[in-house]
This record gives structure tokens, C-alpha cells and sequence, in this order.
């Protein structure tokens, strides 16, 4: 099955995901849901040295550290820039990548209007995706 790894939005954690996680788990899927340095239950490593390329190296150390592959990350609002970061970075770890942000829908050619889903779907490949 696929592993997930699900990326919490700004001022949140990984427990952001709780009601997520249980239903990717239950049909067989391995489900990552770390939370960022300096956020949530880690807010005591918060310094100025933290920053979108510290959470970008929590998600690449996480992907080496399990030897993940074929990944899916899903990365909601903020954690959007993560997801980017982390797909220029090793993009041969990843299957895709979801944004869970309506803000983009707009001008993603791989959304999916009309499902009623918050999330679109982008390929590692890319889909033209501007926002």
C-alpha cells in the first residue's frame, strides 16, 4: 500500500490529522503525521532560526530515517511550501503530492471540481500547477 505523510498547516500539529489518519491506517495504508519543528508540541524549539527550510529537512530527515518511497505527501495550507520544498528536494521518494488548500483550486488543472473534496491532486511529474 502507499505511505502517507501528512503535513499539518501553520500554528497546528500533527495531531491535526487524527480523524484523517485512522481511515488511510484501516485500509492498509502507512500514515506519517509528523509535527513541525517549533509548532504544536515542539513549540519549545521554536527560535529564529526556524524556518520553512527547518520543516523542510524534518520531512526529508523523516522520508531517509523510514526509507520511504512512493510517498504521497499532503500538505495543508502552509505545509503547501513544505510540500514543494520536500518534492524539490527528493522528488525520487515521492508518488505525489496533494495540496489541501482551496486557495489554489482556481489554477490547478488537476483539481477535481464538482467532488466536493477540499484537496487537489498533484503528480510528482507535475500538472502545471501554478498556485
Amino acid at each position: 500500500m502507499t505511505a502517507f505523510v501528512l503535513l499539518h498547516g501553520a500554528w497546528h500539529g500533527g495531531w491535526a490529522w487524527q480523524r484523517v489518519a485512522p481511515a488511510l491506517r484501516s485500509a492498509g495504508h502507512e500514515v506519517f503525521a509528523p509535527t513541525l519543528t517549533g509548532l504544536s508540541d515542539r513549540a519549545h524549539l521554536l527560535s529564529p532560526a526556524v524556518g520553512l527550510g527547518t520543516h523542510i529537512q524534518d520531512v526529508v530527515g523523516l522520508l531517509e530515517a523510514h526509507d520511504l518511497s512512493d510517498v504521497v505527501l499532503v500538505g495543508h495550507s502552509y505545509a503547501g511550501q513544505v510540500v514543494t520544498g520536500v518534492a524539490d528536494r527528493v522528488p525520487e521518494r515521492l508518488a505525489g503530492a496533494v495540496s489541501a488548500c482551496r486557495r489554489s483550486w482556481p489554477r490547478c488543472p488537476g483539481r477535481r471540481p464538482g467532488t466536493g473534496a477540499i484537496a487537489d491532486r498533484h503528480t510528482a511529474d507535475g500538472c502545471g500547477c501554478r498556485g
